[in-house]
């Protein structure tokens, strides 16, 4: 297919405007091709906007912007091409650099200064900048996304009094109800945030929900704690100045950052310059496999550097408040090794940022269920390019080697998917904000929700509310019998919390840890590396609730500033709270934990253990096996920190995917059953079902049979809820697919796909599908968070278990 001369290669994902495509030019360039709906495009309104702005944005060329390369806005289906940004955002190019010190901090400065320089000179001011709009490319930062940008000029097909932007970013003179079209000050500001996440990892207008960091942007001082020294303290805080008037023009912010910028560029050194070039080789790739040979991104395609997944997130994403991205990734261990099976992939995040973990309907070889962590809240693409506007105007893509999943788009190849019988949706209800992520977890006949503002129970069939438990920074939660439990942040150390399952009241907490009685005391003066780890994760075995403690290592940052501390572990009596136990480990951080057997497992990442999202990452430490009575080392697995759940309390086969391989173990003796090279497959379930294994690719949803790894049926176009292995519950596999009887492309509803078959057995429509999140199964119900409203949803009566 060929639009305007530019050959279409992928589509990349579908927002409110229209279609984005991966596609190259005559001469083989790599392009991001917009397309608009055809509803818009009837609007003659609507048109005329259209061509007025790819008129404006045309205007906007320099070295560290996205360039409107063409545009045909008369056409039937009007289009826009745009240059195509290869590599890491800036929220994950910062959390693998770690904290940007004066001279690099400097040079991102002198760079986006310079970009909006060039924005203003063609008579726009961006009005939405912020670090997921910044984009690292081997030519240094490009800021992409004019998807609402304004000509300052032109007024008259713009209704006055918006307020358009990102909490935290947004400048005070853009909240007035009476305020005018902003200025290029307006964009002076949300620099100065930039910086500050860049400099310190935390927006100058603290988190939290939007009106707050709205409140404190109106009327309290900027917190720059952390930023360099008292020179950037100043000019920082002068550009956050809440008056536009006292902030430094574009032209003084650029020379301010020029003469202090580092000679050798920090994007050009490693890690980050590792993160580029995988995703460069990516796009190669893709563009190779259309026949288009190597002409793929600069410097074409390297051996040796990996694989990379496109992830795209969609244009009405929300953004944590006062902070990076929230499809910003988290750093450490939360960056579990990719061979890790879902229910691994448990982590207690930095606080305020956002985790990546998300319920699924496994559990261990007790029958309960795990605890499920919270999700960030990403919407991802199976080809995975990081699509910065499908917004308004203009669009660039960033290629992310990390993130996997579902999103507004799909690989198919545009037949028509057939009409399977319709399900119905039995209740809605708004869950309120979940910008730092969210769970679901069923466990009986309740359905817990837990999101920003706390825990809630309800009962999974009616949606009665049982009773809130009122607790921020809550990460995740399992429960067991008559108790639920849930792990809290702290900014000094994680609590455990047991809550009574009929009323919501606490039973019993982990209390403060340096007191517990069977923790050697702690001198005065003893050395950092003692101090508690401020990370936690936890796992019920039975009788004893085990909860972990244990800073990061995951980047050079944190390798720098952990202190050498030690991973901990923290013995109690399930039912009563007692302290049972105390084991400290050495200078680690946890990347996963199970129980099973009268064991629990531990699996921890050293400042040796490579790059986390990597096929080496971890492979060379041991697994830590405890006794679940009193917390004695009963063994150590050499090379077992990828796979926690393979110990000698451990039954049955898992399943395991990396990058290169797919695994079957024997969990009990760690032996590998069959392996197979993983092609296109990047997730898998961590267990079978009816002798199936179903997996998600880079095309769709498929299925491998569970003895020998070959596959049994593929649906190209559906995709998992949320990141990771598709949800699995009563034999059938819970996607997300497009409209029945329609083309195959974008995302409409909950498909129930027959694990035997991958026949759909029922399918029921759900809005915004694109913004589907966290999921959960059990007993034929499903439950799904899209954006703020959580559905749950039944097949018709003749498919019920």
């Amino acid at each position: 297919m060929e639009l305007g001369g530019y050959r279409i290669v992928a589509l990349l994902g579908e927002g409110g405007m229209g279609r984005v495509h991966l596609a190259r030019s005559v001469s083989g360039r790599p392009v991001a091709v917009k397309t608009v709906h055809g509803h818009l495009a009837a609007d003659p309104e609507f048109r005329e906007r259209f061509r007025r702005e790819a008129l404006a944005v045309r205007a906007v060329t320099g070295p560290y912007t996205a360039a409107v390369l063409d545009a045909d806005p008369d056409a039937e289906q009007p289009w826009l091409a745009i240059e195509f940004c290869a590599g890491p955002g800036l929220p994950k190019a910062v959390a693998a650099h770690g904290p940007l010190g004066p001279a690099e901090l400097a040079a991102l400065g002198a760079a986006l200064a310079e970009a909006l320089a060039a924005v203003h000179a063609a008579g726009l001011v961006h009005r939405d900048v912020k670090p997921s709009n910044v984009v690292i490319t081997r030519d240094g930062p490009k800021v992409i996304d004019f998807g609402i940008a304004k000509s300052a000029a032109d007024e008259s097909l713009t209704a006055g009094g918006e307020a358009i932007g990102s909490p935290g970013f947004i400048a005070p003179e853009q909240l007035a109800s009476d305020a005018g079209r902003p200025g290029p000050a307006a964009d002076v500001f949300a620099l100065g945030a930039v910086l500050t996440v860049a400099a310190t990892g935390r927006g100058p207008f603290g988190s939290g929900g939007a009106p707050e960091v709205l409140y404190r942007t109106l009327h309290d001082e900027p917190d720059l704690l952390g930023v360099p020294d008292g020179s950037w303290e100043e000019f920082i805080g002068r550009c956050l100045a809440k008056d536009p008037a006292a902030r430094p023009p574009v032209a003084e912010v650029l020379a301010w950052c020029a003469g202090r910028a580092a000679d050798e560029p920090w994007w050009e050194q490693e890690p980050v310059a590792g993160l580029i070039r995988r995703q460069e080789d990516k796009v190669a790739e893709l563009l190779g496999q259309d026949g288009g040979g190597g002409a793929a991104g600069p410097g074409g395609a390297r051996d040796g550097d990996g694989d990379a997944d496109l992830v795209w997130p969609p244009p009405a994403r929300r953004e944590a408040p006062g902070g990076p991205a929230a499809d910003a990734p988290t750093a450490g261990p939360a960056d579990a090794p990719a061979g890790l099976p879902a229910t691994e992939r448990q982590d207690t995040p930095p606080h305020g940022n956002p985790p990546h973990d998300t319920a699924q309907d496994s559990s261990p070889q007790d029958g309960s269920p795990p605890p499920v962590a919270r999700t960030a809240r990403r919407r991802l693409l199976a080809w995975g390019a990081a699509l910065a506007a499908v917004g308004t105007t203009t669009a660039a893509v960033l290629l992310s080697e990390e993130d996997r999943g579902n999103g507004g788009g799909n690989g198919a190849t545009g037949r028509a998917v057939p009409r399977p019988p319709t399900g119905e949706v039995l209740w809605s209800r708004d869950i309120g904000e979940v910008a730092y992520g969210g769970a679901l977890l069923r466990s009986g006949k309740d359905l817990y929700v837990l999101d920003d503002k706390g825990l809630t129970r309800l009962d999974a069939e009616t949606s009665t509310l049982r009773w809130t438990y009122p607790q921020e920074n809550l990460r995740s939660v399992d429960a067991r019998g008559d108790l639920v439990y849930v792990l809290r942040d702290s900014l000094f150390e994680p609590e455990l919390i047991a809550l009574r399952a009929t009323g919501g009241r606490e039973a019993w907490t982990s209390g403060v840890l340096l007191r517990n009685k069977h923790r050697p005391p702690r001198p005065l003066d003893a050395p950092k590396g003692q101090a508690e780890g401020n990370r936690g994760q936890f796992v019920v075995s039975g009788d004893v609730t085990c909860l972990f403690t244990y800073a990061p290592y995951g980047t050079a940052w944190e390798r720098r500033t952990t202190g050498d501390r030690p991973w901990r572990a923290y013995g109690f009596d399930s039912r009563t709270g007692e302290e049972l136990w105390f084991h400290e480990g050495g200078a680690a951080g946890v990347i996963g934990v199970d129980g099973a057997g009268g064991r629990i497992a531990v699996a921890a990442a050293s400042a040796d253990s490579g790059t986390p999202g990597t096929d080496r990452f971890a492979a060379d430490d041991p697994l830590t096996v405890l006794r679940a009575s009193d917390g004695t080392v009963e063994r150590e697995v050499a090379k077992g920190a990828r796979r926690p759940q393979a110990h000698p309390g451990a039954a049955g086969t898992g399943y395991y995917a990396s990058d290169e391989r797919i695994e079957a173990v024997d969990l009990a003796t760690g032996r590998t059953v069959w392996d197979r090279a993983a092609g296109a497959v990047t997730a898998v379930a961590p267990r079978a079902t009816g002798g199936l294994l179903p997996v998600a690719t880079s095309e769709g949803i498929a299925a491998l049979d569970a003895r020998t790894g070959r596959k049994r049926w593929s649906r190209p176009g559906f995709r998992v809820i949320g990141p990771g292995a598709p949800l699995v519950s009563d034999g059938l596999a819970l996607v997300a697919g497009p409209e029945p009887g329609g083309s195959g492309e974008g995302l409409w509803g909950v498909y129930a796909l027959d694990v035997r078959t991958g026949e759909a057995a029922w399918a029921v429509r759900v809005g915004p599908a694109s913004d589907m999140s966290l999921a959960a199964a059990r007993g034929g119900l499903v439950h799904v968070c899209a954006g703020r409203t959580l559905y749950t949803v039944r097949g018709p009566a003749d498919t019920r278990p």
